[in-house]
């Protein structure tokens, strides 16, 4: 389209995943006046991207120059050291430039200043003269309080006609390989690099682990038998495929995924190939069974799940930030922390097992254990009669915390209070699990213990313990939306509607 003085057409970037969303820039600087010419600098660029006119242009270089100077001298008093943060949001109607600080709070905001500039130019008042300059070049200006984020002051600028937004949709499209031979075989070290790449282009950074994006993390992980790599490598040598076991404990399971398979090579059974050989791997290590973690933020994932005959047994609640898959991104849903279905299936008839839960649980821990087909007996709690041990992880990258109870002793349930206290207030955890062996006679008591304080019964984790399974239990320091969670038909419903139960 032509792009004239009221019409422009601005592609979006590379990866934008939201082609409703306007083209936004950002800038950080130091609270610094040595660094307002880089300040006015970045906004002359943006005001000509969007084709203003010079005379807005002075207005908004007036208005941006205020409340820097303004941010400058009045945010960070006793000379402490702070950064100001621009972003450009290049809208269809107008441009918005925000300025946000994290200096001391500040309660005004331009519109309790009334005109301090009389008509003939004097100025009445020099108390707010740099809110009134502002007003006085922009359409509006609103400041707005974020609490620890600081405060953001919003200058915004209407265009006289609106500027239209296209998305360049097709430029960024990956071409379909060429049909070909593919062999599946174990990880190389030569291969962590493109494995890397690979996850990139399924995942862009939004993987939970990040040594996905570090060949020598990869490496390493594979070298010391915390996961197991398997990858479909085509004619060209490239990799196209991954998949993997994850075994971060010496137990008789490991967790099936790492699943990635390059856009160019989709529809070619890749997908099956790569599990076919990771079965086959699971069983020649002995493991009595397989665990998969399927993303709850749609039902597509879950589909192997199925195919594979798991037996649904436990949601894992806001198990990592959101994750945006590039060819199933969804507008229509709020992005929320990433829910999983959690999965388990033997390779063969499993053992039974003796179960220590309270009373109300029951029906729904026989419900799971029949659907993996495995018997189960209820028994009496007991007290603890040795002291109890508990170990923890903190994860800084998922916000998350995990506490797994290796001896039951309800005694330490003030201990363990404390430790989700501290992950939660000062580490800034959202959600903390907790895993209790299920078949240890204090268990119930530390599971009533557990209820009391707020945490939520989500399901079993088969073969997780050292002595069998585990329960786990979730306590969440965020919000969690449960019907954007989105289950395959016939497939783990049950658990989401007795969860749902809880939460209520």
């Amino acid at each position: 389209m032509e792009s004239g003085r009221n019409s422009l057409s601005i592609p979006c970037a590379p990866h934008c995943q939201n082609h409703e969303s306007p083209p936004t820039t950002g800038l950080f600087i130091p609270a610094d006046k040595r660094y307002l010419n880089l300040l006015l600098g970045y906004v002359t660029e943006i005001c000509r991207i969007v084709n203003l006119s010079d005379t807005d242009l002075f207005h908004l270089e007036v208005a941006s120059e205020e409340a820097f100077i303004n941010i400058v001298e009045h945010a960070y008093p006793d000379c402490k050291p702070g950064n100001i943060y621009i972003e450009a949001r290049m809208k269809p109607t107008g441009l918005v430039l925000s300025f946000r600080d994290e200096g001391i709070p500040f309660h005004d905001s331009p519109k309790e200043y009334p005109l301090v500039i009389s008509s003939d130019g004097d100025i009445q008042s020099p108390h707010g003269l740099g809110f009134q300059i502002m007003r006085n070049t922009v359409d509006e200006v609103r400041m707005e309080n974020l609490g620890k984020m600081g405060k953001v002051l919003h200058l915004i600028k209407r265009y006289p006609a609106p500027v239209e937004i296209e998305m360049a949709q097709n430029v960024h499209e990956i071409p379909e390989a060429p049909l070909q031979q593919y062999s599946i075989r174990p990880m190389q070290t030569q291969d962590a690099s493109q494995v890397c790449r690979l996850f990139w282009l399924v995942y862009g950074y939004t993987y939970k682990n990040e040594n996905f994006y570090r060949p020598e993390g990869l490496i390493d992980l594979n070298d010391n038998g915390r996961i197991v790599s398997y990858v479909a490598v085509g004619e060209d040598n490239d990799v196209v495929g991954h998949v993997g076991l994850i075994r971060p404990e010496p137990v008789l399971m490991a967790e099936f995924g790492l699943l990635a398979v390059s856009p160019a090579h989709r529809g070619r059974g890749l997908m099956g190939q790569l599990e076919d050989a990771i079965f086959a791997k699971a069983e020649e290590m002995n493991l009595v069974g397989l665990s998969i973690n399927a993303v709850t933020s749609h039902p597509k994932s879950q589909k192997s799940a199925v195919k594979k005959d798991f037996v649904p047994c436990s949601i894992d609640l806001a198990a990592c930030p959101p994750r945006m898959f590039k060819a199933l991104v969804s507008d229509s849903v709020p992005a929320q922390r990433e829910s999983y279905l959690h999965g388990f299936k033997y390779f063969n008839t499993p053992p039974p097992r003796t179960v220590y839960v309270p009373k109300r649980h029951h029906i729904f821990v026989h419900i799971i254990y029949s659907k993996m087909q495995q018997s189960c007996t209820f028994s009496d709690p007991t007290p603890a009669r040795t002291p109890g041990d508990y170990k923890i992880h903190y994860d800084r990258t998922l916000q998350k915390g995990i506490i797994t109870v290796i001896s039951a002793d309800e005694r330490q349930w003030p201990e363990i209070q404390r430790v989700v206290d501290d992950m939660v207030h000062l580490a800034g955890a959202e959600v903390v699990d907790l895993d209790l062996p299920v078949s240890q006679p204090a268990t119930t008591l530390l599971f009533d213990l557990a209820e009391s304080a707020g945490f939520i019964f989500t399901g079993i984790r088969p073969c997780q313990a050292p002595d069998g399974d585990c329960f786990r239990l979730q306590f969440l320091s965020i919000p969690i939306d449960l019907t954007h969670i989105q289950l395959y038909p016939n497939y783990g419903e049950f658990l989401l509607e007795y969860i749902t139960t809880l939460m209520k």
